[in-house]
């Protein structure tokens, strides 16, 4: 886990060198971050995450068939092999291990199987910091989600004290099983010019006080306990401004 002083030191880099600051702002304008993060988006196929319910089917060995369910840790506990970490894992992926796996217990029987999500957990954005109602936004299935957008369902931000200059969002790469940020100026002004900002699943979009010395805070109880894949949250890099 970060310590507090390596939070303090990144968020010195990221907030231009200041955690105590002004509402001056940080970031570049909504539309022209647009660009940048949005080329950033995942569109690869649908990985294992918390929530997901799987079912394993044996074609010869019907008696290891099952039903798991993904843990907020990322991990399933199968018939035989206890706990695995299956959190990011494509399911073509997990099946080849799996049948790795049994194959080695099941002594030379064939462990040929599937694997087959039959439930897909609810994909959601976090959406923190000066807020009206902080917390998850849901994405729709099919449907694109611009910042703005998951801004305006949380009650659009708290009028006397965010800093919507200087507003931080993160974003999780499940290939590559790292973190990206951005600092962004979203105020009003800048609303409805160009493009927008495109909103994928486990973003974390904050906005701070105006002044943010509860920030290094927010980023070790949130960015890496409180939200999905705290298993892949070793690397924290800041891009952009």
């Amino acid at each position: 886990m970060l310590t507090r002083p390596v939070i303090l030191a990144a968020l010195t880099a990221i907030f231009g060198g200041s955690i105590v600051g002004c509402s001056t702002p940080q970031g570049p304008p909504l539309y022209v971050a647009a660009q940048e993060i949005n080329a950033t988006l995942y569109e690869g196929l649908d990985r294992l995450a918390p929530g997901d319910t799987l079912e394993v089917k044996f074609s010869y060995a019907s008696e290891f068939n099952q039903s798991v369910k993904v843990q907020s840790d990322g991990r399933c506990s199968f018939v035989g092999l206890g706990p695995l970490l299956v959190g990011g894992l494509l399911p073509e992926e997990l099946q080849d291990k799996l049948q790795e796996l049994y194959g080695v217990m099941l002594e030379g029987r064939d462990s040929t199987l599937s694997v087959i999500v039959t439930l897909q957990a609810p994909q959601t954005v976090f959406v923190m910091g000066e807020v009206e109602n902080p917390g998850m936004v849901t994405l729709a299935a099919g449907v694109d989600l611009t910042l703005l957008q998951a801004l305006a369902m949380v009650g659009g931000p708290q009028k006397r004290t965010s800093w919507l200059g200087n507003a931080l969002l993160v974003r999780f790469d499940p290939v590559s099983k790292l973190q990206s940020s951005w600092i962004i100026d979203i105020r009003e002004e800048h609303w409805g010019r160009g493009r927008t900002v495109m909103l994928q699943a486990y973003d974390v979009l904050y906005v701070p006080n105006t002044r943010i010395d509860d920030a290094g805070l927010f980023l070790d109880s949130w960015i890496r306990r409180m939200i999905p894949f705290p298993y892949f949250t070793d690397l924290f890099i800041p891009r952009g401004n």
